[in-house]
């Protein structure tokens, strides 16, 4: 208690000098912060957009085969797997939509509407339409908005497309945005209008399946692979950047926020060493008046704790404050199809106790060499000290 007093003490008379100290907690906290919420954000975006509405696992043909014919049995199969969410079968293919005197070249999708949706979540990507409308028109097609503008074609119009030596007209029942390059090329069609457009029978290219957790990916690839003659393959392998990027994060994230601990920590412990200079009469009347050497060990390591706390908490605001000033600022995301929104800042409560306990391990670490200096004064010499 008597540490504590002392410590306490000196905080609240040395004004300047705890500011200074506070101040630099507060902003290296508020640097973590601030990029602990962009990092989430980024992170987030990527999932939402990128995996978690695209197909986790991508089941292809056999090297022999160029269709997966039994895609009815290998869907029931991997519906049994734990952890499965969602499984659509699904026929791609590249040709051309045609409507009036234009063509451009599309990537047709034949799917059932209702597993494709809890594939990829597309209803959630409509702007004019319903995605089960396909269940009932069979000639029916949802075309990606910047295709619809290329062509000039609104809901209710009818086109052509083409694949190969055939063709079949189909109506626009609505519309899509992706947000990406697809919405310049996708067009989604029943899987019996695919089937009949390419003319191989009741046959799928592919078969997309949803992860309840999307890491168990690799995992169920290498089981599925080592049962089963057709290829499976993880998002992790069509997308590896990404993989990488997710996988990496942690680790970038951690050595940032060890580079801002040490250069903070020698800003602090200056300043602290500073305040030691300046109290070696005080230090030394202690050490004659009986006080131990880790006693004084403790009151310099206390100042730095009790610091801390205030400095963590100013510092969660700051960092809250900035990141939410840089969410405001508008994207250029004109290559994507976006709209050019802001950042996404994801602030988690377990965010503000990591601030927290950095903040403590900060004030810890910069006042362990000047405490233990302070510590290994000799009384007569700090007395003596003008």
């Amino acid at each position: 208690m008597f540490e504590l007093f002392i410590a306490w003490r000196h905080v609240a008379t040395n004004r300047r000098g705890t500011a200074f100290t506070m101040i630099s907690v507060a902003i290296a906290v508020g640097i973590i912060i601030m990029s602990l919420g962009l990092t989430e954000g980024v992170r987030v975006q990527i999932l939402e957009n990128t995996i978690e509405k695209n197909p986790h696992l991508i089941i292809n043909p056999k090297k022999t085969e160029s269709h997966i014919n039994m895609y009815r049995t290998l869907s029931l199969m991997m519906a049994k797997y734990p952890g499965v969410l969602a499984i659509s079968p699904r026929l791609v293919g590249q040709g051309a939509a045609g409507f009036q005197d234009r063509v451009y070249g599309v990537e047709f999708v034949g799917v059932h509407p209702l597993e494709e949706n809890q594939l990829m979540a597309v209803q959630g990507t409509m702007i004019s339409g319903n995605f089960t409308d396909l269940i009932f028109n069979k000639k029916g097609a949802i075309l990606g908005v910047k295709l619809a503008e290329n062509l000039r074609i609104r809901p209710g119009g009818d086109f052509y497309l083409y694949f190969k030596n055939n063709s079949v007209r189909l109506k626009v029942i609505g519309l899509l945005e992706k947000g990406t390059v697809k919405d310049e090329t996708l067009v989604y069609i029943p899987l019996n209008t695919a089937q009949e457009l390419i003319g191989q029978g009741d046959v799928v290219s592919e078969i997309g399946v949803k992860l309840a957790d999307f890491t168990n990916a690799p995992a169920m690839a290498r089981e599925m692979n080592g049962k089963s003659p057709y290829k499976t393959t993880s998002w992790q392998d069509f997308s590896k950047e990404i993989a990488r990027f997710v996988g990496n994060q942690n680790v970038t994230n951690m050595l940032f926020y060890i580079f801002i601990l040490l250069i903070s920590a020698f800003v602090i412990a200056n300043t602290t060493i500073m305040v030691v200079s300046r109290r070696k009469k005080e230090i030394g009347i202690f050490m004659a008046m009986g006080a131990k050497r880790r006693a004084i060990l403790k009151i310099f390591l206390l100042e730095n704790m009790l610091i801390s706390i205030p400095g963590g908490a100013l510092g969660c605001l700051l960092g809250l404050g900035l990141a939410r000033l840089i969410s405001l600022l508008p994207l250029d995301v004109t290559s994507t199809g976006g709209g050019g929104g802001g950042m996404l800042i994801v602030a988690r409560p377990e965010y503000f106790v990591y601030a927290m306990i950095f903040a403590l391990a900060l004030n810890f670490i910069s006042g362990i060499y000047p405490a233990y200096a302070a510590a290994r004064l000799d009384p007569v010499e700090a007395i003596a000290n003008d």
